[in-house]
C-alpha cells in the first residue's frame, strides 16, 4: 500500500508529466489561445435584439459561462485536491514569466512584495461584479479579461520576473489562502543536502551560451535560465505561496526537490495583506449565501429597514471586518497596555520589548488565528461552487452548436424548442453534498483553531484574544451553516 505523501516527481506515471517541461508548456499554449478566443468572442456582444433582458446571454454565451461558472467555481473545487496547480499552467503566468525576462527588470515595489496589489485588484473585481454585473455580460467579462491581460503584460515589461503573480493577481491571492488546505507542496527530500548547497541552482538565474546549426550557418546566443518567477527558495518558503511552476524541481542539480502530494503543508501565519483578502472573500461568500434570505440580511445589517446597498456593504465588508478584525484590535490594545504597565527591569537585566514594539509583535502573533477561518470560508465557497456547477453546467453542450448564445437563448426562452438544462445531481442529493462540503471545511478550520488554542502560551497572545477569536470563528461557522441550510432546505 502506498504511503502518503507521495513524491509525484518520482512516481512512475506522474513523473512522465511532472519532470519534462513540454506537457506543461503545451497546456499553457492551449490555455493562452483559449484566453484570447474568449476575449474576441465576448467583445461587443451582450443584448439580443427584441429581447428585453439586459443580459440574456449570461449562461448561454461561452465567455461568461466558462469564466465565472466553470473557471472560477471549478478552481475552488480543484484546490483541495491539487493545491495551486492552476497557477502552474495559468496562461497569464506563462506570458508574464516570458516577458519578465525581457523587460526592464526593475525591482518590485513594496505593494507588490507585500501582496497589497492583490487586495486592491480583488476588491475592484468584486465591485465590478456586485455593482457592474460584469459576470452577467459577455462584453463585460471580455473587458475584465482584457484588463487583466493588460495589467499582467505591463507589469512584466516593467518589473522583474512575474510581479503580477507575486502580488497583483486577485485569483492568486485567493488561491494563496485556500492552498493552505491543499495536499501539494514542493520540498527537499533531504534538507541537509539543501543546507550544504551553496549555489542554489534550483532558483538561481544563470546565463549560458547555446548553439544552433542551420545548414551552413552557426548561430550562437546567450540565454538566461530563469529562477523562481516569484523569488521563493524551496527549503524556506511558505508552501501556500508556491505557484507549482516546477522550475525548481527540474533545475535542482542534485535532484533533491520533489512534488509531494497527500498531506497538508506546514504553512506560515497570514500576513496583513492575506488577512485583508480573507476578509474580502469571507464577505463575498457570506453575501452570496444570504442573497435568498432577506430577513437575515435585514437583521444582520445595522439600521431600521436598511437599503440594499448598505446591506451589501455591511455584509460584504463591515461584518467580515468585525469578525476578523475586532479580536486583533483588542489584542493590540491589550499588548500595548501590558507593555505600558510592565515594571522596569532589575539592574543588569536586559530590557524587554517596548510597549509599541510589544503591541506590534503580539498583533502579528494574533494574526495566526486567522488561519483557522480559511477552512470554513473555503467550505462555504466550495458548497457554492458545487451548487452553481450542478445547476449551470448543463448549458455546456449547447456551446458546441452556438458558442455566442443568442440562438440558444431564443430556442429555450422564446420559442420553447429546447428545454432548460437539468440538474446534474438531484436536489435531494445536492443538499446533503453541499452541507458535507461545508462541514469538511469547518472541520479543517476547527482542527487549526484547536492547535492554535493549544499553543496559546507565548505564541498567539493573551487569553482574551484567544477567546475572542474562538467566538468569532463559531459565529462565522453558524452564519455560513444557517445561510446554506436556509438556501437549500428552505426556511
Amino acid at each position: 500500500m502506498t504511503r502518503l505523501p507521495v513524491d509525484l516527481s518520482r512516481a512512475r506515471l506522474a513523473a512522465a508529466v511532472v519532470r519534462p517541461a513540454w506537457p506543461q508548456r503545451l497546456v499553457q499554449a492551449g490555455l493562452l489561445f483559449g484566453y484570447g478566443a474568449l476575449v474576441v468572442l465576448g467583445w461587443g456582444r451582450d443584448a439580443i435584439p427584441g429581447i428585453p433582458d439586459l443580459h440574456p446571454r449570461m449562461y448561454t454565451h461561452v465567455t461568461p459561462l466558462l469564466v465565472w461558472v466553470v473557471g472560477l467555481m471549478g478552481l475552488v473545487l480543484v484546490v483541495p485536491a491539487a493545491g495551486r496547480a492552476w497557477c502552474g499552467v495559468c496562461p497569464l503566468g506563462a506570458a508574464t514569466d516570458w516577458l519578465g525576462r525581457r523587460g526592464l527588470g526593475l525591482g518590485w515595489p513594496r505593494w507588490v512584495r507585500s501582496g497589497a496589489g492583490a487586495v486592491v485588484a480583488f476588491a475592484t473585481g468584486v465591485g465590478a461584479v456586485v455593482w457592474g454585473d460584469v459576470h452577467q455580460s459577455p462584453h463585460g467579462t471580455a473587458v475584465v479579461l482584457a484588463v487583466a491581460a493588460g495589467v499582467a503584460v505591463a507589469s512584466a515589461l516593467v518589473w522583474r520576473r512575474s510581479a503580477f503573480c507575486r502580488g497583483v493577481c486577485p485569483v492568486g491571492g485567493v488561491l494563496h489562502l485556500y492552498a493552505r488546505h491543499g495536499p501539494v507542496e514542493i520540498r527537499p527530500a533531504d534538507p541537509a543536502r539543501c543546507a550544504a548547497c551553496s549555489g542554489h541552482g534550483c532558483v538561481a538565474t544563470q546565463g549560458q551560451w547555446r548553439r544552433w546549426d542551420v545548414g551552413r550557418w552557426v548561430v550562437h546566443r546567450r540565454t538566461a535560465r530563469a529562477g523562481c518567477p516569484v523569488a521563493l527558495y524551496p527549503p524556506r518558503m511558505d508552501p501556500a505561496a508556491c505557484l507549482l511552476c516546477l522550475r525548481c524541481v527540474r533545475s535542482c542539480p542534485d535532484g533533491n526537490l520533489g512534488v509531494y502530494w497527500g498531506r497538508k503543508p506546514a504553512t506560515r501565519p497570514l500576513d496583513p495583506a492575506r488577512a485583508a483578502v480573507l476578509a474580502a472573500v469571507t464577505g463575498l461568500v457570506a453575501f452570496a449565501l444570504l442573497r435568498t434570505w432577506p430577513d437575515a440580511r435585514i437583521g444582520l445589517t445595522p439600521g431600521v429597514l436598511p437599503p440594499p446597498w448598505w446591506s451589501a456593504v455591511w455584509l460584504g465588508v463591515g461584518l467580515p471586518a468585525a469578525l476578523l478584525g475586532i479580536p486583533w484590535v483588542v489584542g493590540r490594545a491589550v499588548a500595548a497596555l501590558a507593555g505600558r504597565r510592565a515594571p522596569p527591569p532589575p539592574d543588569g537585566a536586559s530590557p524587554g520589548p517596548a510597549g509599541p514594539r510589544l503591541a506590534a509583535e503580539r498583533g502579528r502573533k494574533a494574526l495566526a488565528y486567522l488561519a483557522a477561518f480559511v477552512g470554513p470560508v473555503l467550505g462555504g465557497h466550495a458548497a457554492l461552487a458545487v451548487v452553481k456547477l450542478n445547476a449551470k453546467a448543463g448549458y455546456l453542450p449547447y456551446l458546441v452548436y452556438d458558442p455566442l448564445g443568442a440562438e440558444t437563448y431564443v430556442a429555450i426562452h422564446v420559442a420553447g424548442l429546447l428545454p432548460l438544462p437539468d440538474l446534474l445531481v438531484p436536489l435531494a442529493v445536492l443538499r446533503w453534498l453541499a452541507v458535507a462540503v461545508l462541514v469538511v471545511g469547518c472541520w479543517a478550520g476547527g482542527r487549526e483553531l484547536w492547535r492554535l488554542l493549544g499553543a496559546r502560551g507565548g505564541e498567539t497572545g493573551p487569553a482574551v484574544v484567544s477567546g475572542l477569536y474562538a467566538a468569532s470563528w463559531l459565529g462565522l461557522v453558524a452564519l455560513l451553516g444557517a445561510a446554506l441550510v436556509h438556501w437549500l432546505f428552505g426556511g
